[in-house]
């Protein structure tokens, strides 16, 4: 308490520091007069007595220096008197500061802004009492290939057996569309089927109500429902009667037991959740599921690995005909590593992207510095003639590099604050964890840990170098026409190189991103995407029967075929670039029979004539081809090409379902048709293998399964722009089920500009970044240019006198930017060959190390580079030489 009480003195002392430098002065004065009183009637004259009372008092200002120290806190008042200097110097420097600051700024802020997404996505814990216990298992398979899913025997079976994990939980591996009516028009939101201790293994409950019971969870049990903070809020206004009254999902009475907290989330959307029903001995090998279980305390993910491969080894022992083939073992990590392991690679390379960025802006500020620090030579001379210490101008110079770090983190906090919107708005759409995203303290701690590491970076070097003041030579070197010393070049050289090299390697990733953005958009997808209207429906229990759902889907297809500016409609289990389900099979009438496992896709019979897909052999399918007549298939091409190679696939015949038991066993299919690939899910995956049959066919075991688990999607080709149907569309197929909502309405195009999403936000970034960073160069190698030119000017005043033409100026000023753009090309060079290794998986159809890119690099920094030497060149060549010579 005694030492804040003395602390708290001086600081009082401080704050009361001019009002008492007043009165301590006229103390003072007082006291040397009354000294010279005593010497004068000492006998002694005025300016002996006044000589002898200053020896007495040791010197005014030592004495008032002295009573300073006691007053106050020194080095803060020093401090205070640096930042108050630094504040008046960078004033008189406006151009420099305004420069800095905004550089400062732009490398700070998007820095800032990256690490803001990086943090909330990827650093922050998911929002669960520990969630590190909580871990993903999925069935491991050769090859290495972890589709991070399992099946509800393998769940129930480590629910017995598991010592490690103190529980388990199931859920789908997406959410389904269910249809809620009552209330209101029909509407179609998204459902996850989740084990009844879903909520009990993620450590959040409902805030309203309860979770699942067990007999809520069991085989034919009461149909019960958890719904979401804004389903409760939107659909039914927050009231909690919800809980005492039934609603109708699928057309069935349900119970709503519980409202979740509004915090809660999920790794995917989902409006409602409800149990999954799972059987106590599952045999369905037909359908997957995500597993989460939750580690007991203390333990690691080594022993939960070493527990579930002597696992896997009992339950092949003892299940083996319910062990996939291929099937080698169980796969675990943390549950945050797998929900993000499609977007870290995305913002690390991004985050990278702007640290090189901000590195260019640290070169170009400290080169700024450099270029200040002969210019301030005679005032860092001067005080140090008149007893400043090197460590006193070394802390005032890293002061007001101080002022200039914290002003630009302060903007580029600013900056972030309005740019993370924008990069939201950008960020492609299934980005997981967006919600969260947000300017926290965090973000503040580390921008302010940022900023000192770049005053530390650009501020102490120059700082270093300003501080190591000769008070004989100061002066001199101060001239305008004093050649610069050689250290001084070859730092401001070497800050040049860097920042072209930095540049190149920065500006060669955004034009293979491009490269590789421009080539998916010239992809052929295997479709028409132009005037295709898309949407998608979840059917009800109730279309339990593959002959009940063809005839809802037909009388639609009807209807919608006779609406003005339809050319033609069809129905498929999923469209393009859209999840869909895949099927084992074998090829038969070959020995032994060849095993695939094909993309699955029940299609009505327009759906090749609406999409645009050729075909390539056989025919179409027909309304006849139905559940009376003889089963058919269409291949894709590169089926046909695998299996049959140069034999006519027409007339063979596949049996799908194999290997999933015998209730899913499919009767051979004669192959009636060869259709052009389609690329099913993305642009940059090669067309895979695909089976097409009749919507009419599907065996109906599986029929309810889809309906479930898959939206039924639907396409339909217009002579008028897609979005002018949308109500028309919505009318038909109310008049054929009054409780069946569309959902997702949009066109083609919409979706296949979804796709790219994740491309086109990585290449507007770091083209962003590049654009910003090759700016920078050409302003760095024009102010080095310019500064040495004003160096030179004596140098070039005499060539000039003795004969030199402008174009000889000129040439020997480009040759030395010409020097400087070719050690950075080279040093960038060798980056950039490493450096595009972080971005090999994001590009398609170009190599990482692709000759015309990096050529076209080359020669676009190269002319940046020449151009912003050409301003400076062009006025070393205009000097008069009488007035260059007299100024020296």
């Amino acid at each position: 308490m005694r030492k804040l009480r003395a602390l708290w003195m001086r600081l009082r002392g401080l704050l009361r520091a001019r009002r008492d430098e007043g009165d301590f002065a006229d103390e003072l004065a007082s006291h040397v007069a009354l000294h010279i009183d005593d010497g004068i009637r000492g006998g002694l004259t005025l300016e002996e007595a006044r000589r002898q009372a200053l020896i007495r008092l040791g010197g005014v200002e030592q004495t008032r220096q002295a009573y300073r120290e006691r007053r106050g806190l020194p080095w803060l008042e020093s401090l205070l008197q640096d930042i108050r200097y630094g504040f008046r110097t960078l004033r008189r420097s406006p151009g420099f500061a305004i420069t800095a600051v905004l550089t400062l700024t732009l490398g700070l802020g998007v820095v800032t802004a990256m690490f803001t997404v990086i943090n909330s996505v990827l650093l922050r814990p998911l929002p669960y009492p520990h969630p590190e216990r909580i871990a993903y298992i999925s069935s491991r398979y050769e090859g290495g290939l972890d589709y991070h899913v399992t099946r509800a025997a393998q769940y129930r079976f480590l629910q017995e057996r598991s010592r490690v994990f103190e529980s388990f939980a199931l859920n789908d591996v997406l959410p389904s569309g269910v249809n809620l009516s009552g209330g209101g028009e029909p509407e179609q939101v998204k459902s996850a089927l989740v084990s009844g201790d879903f909520f009990k293994l993620l450590g959040v409950g409902p805030s309203i109500g309860r979770a699942f019971s067990a007999e809520e969870d069991r085989p034919g049990g009461v149909c019960a429902v958890v719904l979401t903070d804004k389903l409760w809020r939107t659909r039914y206004n927050g009231d909690r009667s919800i809980l005492r009254n039934p609603i109708t999902i699928n057309g069935k009475s349900c119970s709503a037991v519980g409202i979740l907290p509004p915090s809660f989330r999920f790794h995917f959307d989902a409006d409602m959740f409800m149990p999954l029903q799972i059987a106590a001995a599952p045999r369905d090998l037909g359908h997957y599921y995500s597993l989460l279980g939750r580690l007991r305390p203390e333990i690691t993910q080594q022993q939960a690995r070493e527990e579930l491969a002597a696992l896997f080894s009992q339950f092949k022992a003892s299940h083996g005909d319910l062990v996939d083939a291929g099937e080698i073992g169980f796969a675990t990590g943390r549950y945050q590593d797998a929900v993000l392991a499609n977007a870290r690679p995305t913002l690390w390379v991004l985050f990278g992207a702007a640290c090189l960025m901000l590195l260019i802006a640290c070169v170009n500020v400290a080169h700024l510095q450099f270029s200040r620090a002969l210019v301030r030579s005679s005032e860092m001379a001067l005080r140090a003639a008149l007893g400043a210490s090197r460590l006193r101008l070394a802390r005032q110079l890293v002061t007001e590099s101080a002022l200039l770090t914290f002003a630009g983190a302060g903007f580029g906090l600013l900056l972030t604050y309005f740019g993370v919107p924008l990069l939201l708005h950008l960020s492609p759409s299934g980005l997981p964890r967006s919600t969260y995203i947000s300017v926290d303290l965090d973000v503040v701690a580390f921008s302010v840990a940022l900023s000192t590491v770049t005053l530390m970076v650009f501020g102490a070097a120059p700082a270093m170098s300003k501080g190591r003041v000769n008070v004989n030579v100061a002066p001199r070197a101060a001239s305008h026409s004093a050649p610069p010393g050689k250290a001084g070049r070859l730092g401001r050289d070497l800050l040049i190189i860097t920042e072209v090299a930095l540049s190149l390697m920065l500006l060669t990733g955004a034009v293979l991103l491009m490269r590789s953005f421009v080539g998916l958009e010239e992809v052929d997808p295997g479709f028409d995407a132009r005037n295709l209207l898309t949407f998608t429906m979840s059917l009800p229990p109730r279309y339990s029967t593959t002959s009940l759902t063809w005839e809802f889907e037909r009388e639609l297809l009807g209807r919608l075929n006779a609406l003005p500016g339809v050319k033609a409609a069809a129905s498929a289990t999923s469209l393009p670039m859209g999840a869909g389900p895949d099927m084992p099979g074998i090829v038969l009438g070959q020995s032994p029979p060849v095993t695939i496992n094909p993309a699955y896709r029940p299609v009505s019979p327009d759906y090749f004539k609406v999409l645009g897909t050729p075909l390539v052999r056989g025919r179409r399918f027909m309304d006849s081809d139905t559940t009376n007549s003889a089963p058919v298939a269409i291949i894709n091409a590169s089926l046909a090409h695998q299996i049959f190679a140069d034999r006519n696939p027409l007339g063979q015949k596949i049996q799908l379902g194999a290997g999933l038991g015998p209730e899913y066993a499919d009767p051979p299919r004669v192959i009636v048709g060869v259709a052009g690939d389609v690329r099913e899910t993305s642009l940059d995956t090669p067309a895979g293998i695909t089976v097409f049959i009749p919507r009419a066919q599907v065996p109906n075991v599986l029929t309810p399964l889809m309906n479930r688990v898959l939206p039924m999607s639907w396409a339909v080709r217009t002579r008028v722009p897609p979005a002018q149907l949308f109500g028309a569309i919505r009318q038909a197929i109310l008049s054929v089920d009054a409780q069946q909502p569309a959902a997702d309405m949009r066109t083609m195009e919409q979706t296949m500009s979804d796709v790219l999403d994740r491309q086109r936000f990585t290449l507007i970034l770091m083209t962003i970044f590049a654009s910003l960073a090759t700016m920078m160069a050409a302003v760095g190698i024009y102010g080095v240019i310019s500064y040495q030119i004003q160096q030179r000017t004596r140098e070039v005043g005499i060539r000039m006198a003795l004969g030199a033409q402008r174009a000889d100026i000129t040439l020997l000023v480009l040759k030395k930017a010409a020097a400087l753009l070719g050690l950075g090309l080279v040093f960038g060079l060798a980056g950039s060959w490493f450096a595009t290794r972080a971005i090999k998986g994001f590009l398609f159809d170009v190599g990482q190390h692709d000759p015309i890119t990096i050529i076209g690099v080359c020669v676009l920094l190269a002319a940046c580079g020449i151009i912003a030497a050409l301003i400076p060149a062009h006025r070393a060549a205009s000097v008069d030489p009488m007035r260059a010579l007299r100024s020296e």
